[in-house]
């Protein structure tokens, strides 16, 4: 990101926890926007962004929180013991019941507060992002402490004149909000095309405690093999509209394992759009958040960078 010129207005589709956003801020270019349909994205998204420039705002934040919602003598949600040692869940559920009015930046520690709990009540026998065996005999977790930590571990505040936004918007109809040739870049990792549930794992247990229901979100979100290939060319017609004549669409992706072998991430995707790219890129990497899976499938994780180019086309 920081390579793209200063005046660059960027757009990341599928901005998920927001680092693309972030880092164009940080970059300080003139505008970025993420977009998502997953109220996780924009809790996440929102709290990287609008991180308080002073540390001590948002300590006095969570203590003021925590003095003003004591704990409760027992579960409000017992399905929720199926991932939270009973008192490690009523500190939880004490900040979950006023999580609407937590500044942008305590939502977003919030969230990541919440699966390092759910990790530690399981004995970290779960990874970072998924799931694993849940112990039977919880082990208690101190969650006020987590979420203090997470609350002065993730401070990275950062100034910059330009515009950084998020949106809860449908990447198959952006041209609806932003009119047509509005962003000279856009840059993302499109949704994983072997039909991740981007509504499983810690954002189930997340919008379980909210009480948020999975199922009206799951539909909306871009998830199904039967489909992706017509969401995704909308998409790219979609990005079309919404970059300059001189712009670029950069996506980076993987392959995806199948009954009859790999399909190439770059060559898929190569396909989708009547302009094919200009460029196409591989690279191979390992001790990345899912090296335990290169372990297991004793192999390397590949993924491509594909970049159309308007100005050549």
């Amino acid at each position: 990101v920081s390579s793209f010129p200063a005046e660059s207005k960027i757009l990341d589709p599928f901005c998920g926890s927001g680092t693309i956003v972030y880092e164009a801020k940080r970059a300080g270019l003139a505008e970025a926007w993420g977009t998502d349909l997953n109220p996780l994205a924009q809790w996440l998204t929102e709290a990287k962004l609008q991180c308080p420039d002073d540390l001590t705002e948002a300590i006095n934040e969570l203590a003021r929180v925590l003095k003003e919602n004591p704990v409760a003598p027992s579960v409000r949600d017992e399905r929720l013991l199926f991932y939270f040692h009973e008192q490690t869940l009523r500190e939880i559920e004490s900040v979950s019941q006023v999580f609407s009015g937590l500044s942008p930046y305590l939502k977003g520690c919030f969230a990541g507060a919440l699966a390092l709990a759910a990790r530690g009540c399981n004995g970290y026998m779960w990874t970072s992002s998924t799931v694993g065996k849940n112990l039977e005999d919880k082990i208690y977790v101190p969650f006020f402490e987590k979420f203090s930590a997470k609350v002065k571990k993730h401070h990275f505040p950062v100034s910059s004149n330009g515009l950084y936004e998020f949106a809860q918007h449908d990447a198959r109809s952006l041209s609806r909000l932003f009119g047509e040739k509005h962003f000279d870049i856009v840059f993302t990792s499109p949704p994983y095309f072997d039909a991740l549930d981007y509504t499983a794992y810690y954002a189930k247990i997340l919008y379980l405690l909210l009480g948020i229901d999975s199922g009206e979100v799951r539909p909306t979100l871009i998830q199904k093999t039967s489909t992706y290939e017509e969401d995704m060319r909308q998409v790219l017609e979609e990005l079309v509209k919404v970059t300059s004549d001189q712009g670029k669409i950069i996506f980076v992706v993987g392959d995806k394992k199948t009954k009859s072998g790999v399909i190439n991430g770059g060559e898929f995707f190569s396909e989708l759009l009547h302009h094919r790219p200009d460029k196409v890129f591989e690279r191979s990497y390992t001790g990345s958040s899912s090296q335990i899976f290169d372990e297991i499938n004793k192999t390397s994780r590949r993924e491509q960078i594909v970049v159309w180019d308007k100005s050549k086309w």
